[in-house]
């Protein structure tokens, strides 16, 4: 799969969805956006997602994503009610690769579904890391947080110790999730840590809050927080196609 585009139907409920490739048996129970929802890591299998402001995804020439043949597609789709009786056909579109494939892209997050904002902090920080199983190269990034979201940043800590920002998002905005492409896939050696530190505005300053006079923890909708690091890369070698993907580590700190 070179490229894939989800369109929600209704983007008046439509909170955010994932569509994913599972390689499990289909009565599973599909789980979250990490193992805190479903008790294991679904970042693997991950094809495609929405949330507001999100581009399509578009691989760069020679990378792609492998969907097997016969692969059932599942649907995850967060709604938040607005009151009103409503309806959605949310759809996804597909683009293959048509030339030779050189490297499989792949899925992770660095996520942390354990913490809990406390009632008008204007500042609180959640931190999350990644460590590359073997040499990787990021291809792309996306924070993902909700309306107290402040800021985001990725960094890379090299196992020599020296570090480099990654990514800084310094005004995250719900409205406009967007999806970092590198304009050169970025090489990790195994064992660097991909580092995310994320602060939340639960202030009365924040025009978006829903209430800041209340304690906030992990959940799906828009009122509730996550704090996700999402980031495609590919396995560092040549001709990697036909590799079967690599387990995806997630390492929670309060």
């Amino acid at each position: 799969m070179q490229a894939a585009e989800i369109r929600p139907g209704n983007r008046a409920v439509v909170h955010h969805v994932i569509v994913f490739a599972p390689d499990h048996a289909p009565g599973d129970r599909a789980g979250g956006e990490s193992k805190g929802e479903g008790g294991r890591d679904w970042a693997s299998a991950k094809l495609a997602g929405f949330a507001p402001g999100e581009q399509p995804k578009v691989y760069p020439a020679g990378t792609a994503k492998l969907l097997k043949a016969g692969a059932q597609l599942l649907f995850q789709l967060h709604y938040t009610p607005n009151g009103k009786p409503a309806t959605d056909r949310t759809s996804i579109g597909l683009i293959f690769a048509r030339g030779p494939i050189e490297h499989q892209a792949l899925s992770g997050t660095a996520t942390n579904y354990r913490f809990a904002i406390p009632p008008g902090d204007p500042n609180y920080e959640v931190r999350s890391s990644w460590t590359a199983p073997e040499n990787v190269r990021i291809v792309d990034l996306m924070p993902h947080m909700h309306v107290r979201g402040k800021d985001f940043t990725y960094t890379a800590v090299y196992p020599d110790g020296h570090s480099e920002i990654v990514l800084r998002v310094p005004k995250y905005n719900f409205n406009w999730q967007l999806i970092y492409r590198e304009q050169d896939p970025l090489r990790l050696p195994k064992g660097t840590r991909l580092e995310c530190v994320a602060h939340f505005d639960n202030s009365p300053n924040n025009p978006a809050n829903p209430d800041p006079l209340k304690e906030v923890r992990w959940g799906p909708q828009t009122w509730e927080e996550m704090m996700i690091g999402w980031f495609d890369y590919t396995l560092d070698g040549p001709r990697l196609a036909a590799r079967q993907s690599s387990p995806v580590s997630v390492t929670e700190q309060p």
